[in-house]
């Protein structure tokens, strides 16, 4: 014993000091910081990698666009050259080409070239059958459109799961918090319980060994106390790595669980969800792209036939001409294969949208059907919890008379608090449920008031 004294001694002595220099240069102190929903979806968009990264994506994207946009611009072109000759004594001639070429919407090409300063040839290329017509010169322009569109779309479905994401950790905190205060209450009504069996006993009332139920109860509320408290601190953690804020961070949720009754139109919820969603809006996207490309594979499939004129410039005047061009390949079947291909990814992309509009149907009616059930599952927990309370203070009460045990009392207090995490529970998956809804439908963003095309500047 004098051993075990005398190390514990020496440890202190030892731990003490380097505490104390520690102290001295410790690092700034935890952020405490009060947190409501909507301030910790807007501290997620601010400072959530994956969200600075897809904005930064954003950049190239946007710029993926200008080029496609830049289809029809004129392009110059300046050749300078050289050359030098030994019959001339290797005596240098200069020649400088510029040329400018412009491609117009129809699939034509206009060509203007100058010989040093001398205009030297003017010309247009049109083609007749291939490679023909606005609409298939301007698809490669309509995908780039598309695929913008659904690069944005695809920007706001990050944004709408990063939201989800965040409402469903800082709901987790909530939940945590609140089953840490009720444990905590319960643990002290333990406690005054046990305060209660001693004077009973003092008083003749009940039997001694009564009081190894109180001091068992006591125990197990302190081992479910420090239960609730590492959930509490996984919860933390969970949502600062959403945030991605100080991990030592001390977030105190000050949102409350306020239960606002919601009764969703189906019909309007359905519209709702082919109108914002932006899987189906992506849906409709690569229909879209997929009918353009099936275009283009079918103009590939046509003969090469295009038609110049063209005047040419000398020191002896100008002269002008026309030729018509043909082109006719044997034995490639690589235009039949990409027209059977683009004509297989059409249906199959349209096959994908009705599925999902299947999809999108059920899951509507089923998010519909989970906000009521759930609404209903509140008031019933509310109920629970409330005749748990009565029947906890009724049965202490009797124990003060003497008419019961301390194990009928604890019984009853394992019920109240049972009944008061239940009620905590139903709360959240109500409001769970109506964040689902909002998921299904698409409008996570508006129901935070969320503007994506600030995000996307």
């Amino acid at each position: 014993m004098r051993l075990s004294r005398l190390v514990l001694a020496m440890l202190l002595a030892l731990t003490s000091a380097p505490a104390a220099l520690a102290d001295q240069h410790a690092g700034p102190p935890p952020l405490e910081l009060d947190l409501t929903l909507p301030e910790a979806i807007a501290l997620a968009i601010r400072h959530n990698r994956g969200l600075i990264n897809a904005r930064l994506d954003r950049a190239v994207q946007r710029f993926a666009l200008e080029v496609a946009e830049d289809e029809f611009r004129p392009d110059a072109s300046i050749r300078p050259s050289a050359r030098f000759n030994s019959a001339d004594d290797w005596r240098g001639q200069a020649e400088v080409i510029s040329e400018v070429t412009t491609r117009v919407p129809t699939g034509g090409r206009f060509v203007v070239s100058w010989n040093d300063t001398d205009l030297s040839q003017i010309g247009f290329t049109q083609p007749l059958l291939k490679n023909a017509g606005v609409a298939v010169n301007t698809a490669s322009r309509k995908v780039a459109r598309l695929q913008e569109q659904s690069n944005i779309l695809a920007l706001r479905a990050a944004v709408s799961s990063t939201v989800n994401s965040v409402i469903a950790a800082y709901r987790g905190f909530m939940q945590a918090r609140q089953r840490l205060d009720i444990h905590s209450r319960s643990l002290q009504r333990a406690k005054d319980l046990l305060v209660t069996t001693q004077v009973l006993i003092e008083a003749g009332r009940v039997a001694e060994r009564d009081i190894i139920q109180s001091e068992a109860d006591v125990a197990n509320r302190e081992l479910s106390l420090i239960e609730a408290r590492d959930r509490l601190d996984a919860a933390r953690l969970a949502l600062i790595d959403i945030l991605d804020i100080d991990s030592r961070t001390s977030i105190q949720p000050i949102s409350s669980l306020d239960i606002t009754r919601v009764n969703p139109d189906i019909d309007r919820s359905t519209e709702s969800a082919l109108s914002n969603r932006t899987d189906y809006r992506q849906g409709e996207l690569q229909v879209e792209v997929a009918e353009t490309e099936l275009l283009t594979a079918r103009n590939n499939r046509l003969w090469d036939l295009s038609a110049t004129w063209s005047t040419d410039f000398t020191e002896s005047g100008s002269s002008r001409s026309v030729r018509l061009d043909l082109n006719l390949p044997f034995g490639d079947l690589s235009p039949k294969q990409q027209f059977l291909r683009a004509t297989i990814a059409l249906r199959q992309a349209r096959n994908r949208l009705a599925e999902l509009r299947q999809k999108i149907d059920v899951e509507v009616l089923d998010a519909v059907r989970k906000v009521d059930v759930r609404f209903r599952q509140i008031e019933l927990a509310r109920r629970t919890r409330e005749l748990a309370e009565q029947k906890y203070e009724i049965e202490k009460g009797k124990l003060s008379l003497g008419l019961t045990t301390n194990f009928q009392v604890v019984a009853f207090e394992d019920d109240l608090v049972r009944a008061q995490n239940s009620e905590v529970e139903t709360a959240i998956a109500y409001l769970d449920a109506l964040t689902d809804l909002d998921r299904t439908l698409g409008t996570t963003l508006q129901t935070w008031q969320i503007d994506i095309e600030q995000l996307d500047e």
